[in-house]
């Protein structure tokens, strides 16, 4: 009888720790996905941004951003619920840091709490020759 009892036991082990496996890959599968989609969205946005130029600069023959309508650009593409988009802008180029709030699933149990996965991509309008 105690044989069978130490089974049970291990067996209920075994279930735990596979369930705490199962909420880690989950979780690190959110993550991952979270920041593939950060990363995406600071390339978009830093790209339409880069696309506004100066118009009277290029009738100059200077390339320069715009700074509003590419800051207004950049955040129509990246900003939503949830996110965080912080914009750096200079004349010749643009910054788009995205940051997505991760919340784990399973892993809430063991004391795991809210992360963030943030991504940064730059664009610069250039001349096609």
């Amino acid at each position: 009888m105690t044989d069978r009892g130490s089974v049970h036991l291990t067996l209920v082990a075994l279930l735990f720790g596979g369930t705490l496996m199962l909420g880690l890959a989950v979780d690190i599968a959110r993550f991952g996905g979270s920041w593939r989609e950060a990363s995406h969205l600071a390339a978009t946005a830093a790209e339409a941004g880069a696309g506004w130029i100066d118009i009277e600069a290029a009738y100059d023959g200077r390339i320069v951003i715009d700074p509003v309508k590419a800051s207004d650009a950049a955040r129509a593409v990246a900003s939503s619920p949830g996110r965080r988009v912080r914009l750096e802008i200079t004349d010749e180029r643009i910054c788009v840091s995205v940051s997505i709030r991760v919340r784990p699933t399973l892993l809430t149990l063991a004391g795991a709490g809210d992360k963030r996965a943030t991504a940064r991509s730059c664009a610069e309008p250039r001349r096609v020759p």
